[in-house]
């Protein structure tokens, strides 16, 4: 594809050459003009862009002497996307915040059921090496609001039980405002488990709970981080943000590597009410799941989890 692009180029200088003295000044002028235009639309900025969606989703049934059987059920959800990047000559500061929460409360006893909890800090400091490549440095954090249950009621996450708190060095693309592509081959990770309830009370000193070892509350990693990053006005009311990032441990297991992969659609009626699609997709080796393997037995494991979130509601952007 490149080196097709790059013949199609060649192409078009050497018929502009041969063509030059049958162009008019005007002509020439309009064609300089509109490649200045592209140029400068390509060019971030300098100063602050500010951008953040809101959304509020809330769903009620209410079910009376209702024959066909069902529960009565009242679910919401809330959701902050925003970001924060600021830009000077050569130095640039990116930020963005997820904030989520959502919960469902079914009357058929079984009481009040989380069904989203995130929030994720990122944010990268670079310094112009040549144009649209960075030296830079992040941070990242991550951890939830409240506590989490399994099916029959046990305690498996909590605040800060995991958290992750992520320190990089290393390069950044960014050739416009709408994509970039960070990779930091040394990368230190901090995860966090505060609450020791969730060893369950075993006595195993090698048992990890998020890969944190039984009796400690922390754990270190080091290893390679990349992050991608794309954003998007695909027609005047609708919007598409995709990011994933990939963790290597050096320091065990490398191979099992950390994935987290999110696309967020925004499709705007007005200037309040919109629908949105939010997509997560995560695996982390450390993270054990209820699974069942092929002869019907019972055990715990990793194994890649997936959301998706559909909701119509109030939207506010800022």
């Amino acid at each position: 594809m490149r080196l097709t692009y790059t013949l199609l180029i060649m192409a078009g200088l050497s018929t502009g050459l041969w063509a030059q003295n049958d162009i008019d000044p005007a002509s020439r002028a309009a064609a300089a003009n509109a490649g200045a235009d592209k140029a400068a639309s390509d060019t971030i900025p300098d100063g602050w862009t500010k951008a953040g969606v809101f959304n509020i989703n809330l769903t009620q049934v209410n079910l009376t002497n209702w024959a066909a059987g069902g529960y009565s059920s009242v679910s919401g959800i809330a959701m902050f996307n925003g970001m924060a990047n600021w830009k000077k000559g050569r130095k640039a500061w990116d930020n963005s915040l997820v904030l989520a929460f959502g919960g469902q409360d079914v009357h058929n006893g079984s009481g009040p059921q989380k069904t989203d909890d995130r929030i994720e800090l990122n944010s990268k400091y670079g310094y112009e090496l040549t144009k649209a490549l960075y030296f830079a440095g992040i941070f990242q954090f991550k951890t939830q609001f409240t506590e989490g249950f399994s099916e029959d009621r046990t305690r498996i996450s909590n605040f800060l039980a995991p958290a992750y708190t992520l320190l990089g060095l290393g390069l950044d693309y960014k050739p416009n405002k709408n994509f970039s592509a960070f990779f930091s081959p040394a990368t230190a990770r901090l995860v966090i488990v505060n609450d020791k309830t969730l060893w369950g009370g075993s006595t195993d000193p090698e048992l990890r709970v998020f890969g944190v070892k039984n009796f400690e509350t922390t754990a270190f990693e080091f290893g390679g981080y990349v992050r991608v990053q794309y954003q998007t006005e695909l027609a005047k009311n609708i919007t598409f943000l995709t990011r994933g990032d990939v963790f290597s441990n050096y320091l065990r297991n490398p191979q099992n590597m950390d994935v987290t992969w999110e696309t967020l659609w925004t499709f705007k009626v007005n200037s309040w009410f919109a629908a949105t699609l939010n997509t997560l997709l995560l695996y982390d080796h450390d993270t054990n799941l209820a699974r069942t393997n092929a002869e019907g037995i019972n055990y715990s494991g990793p194994g890649t989890q997936f959301k998706q979130t559909l909701g119509i509601g109030l939207s506010f952007k800022l």
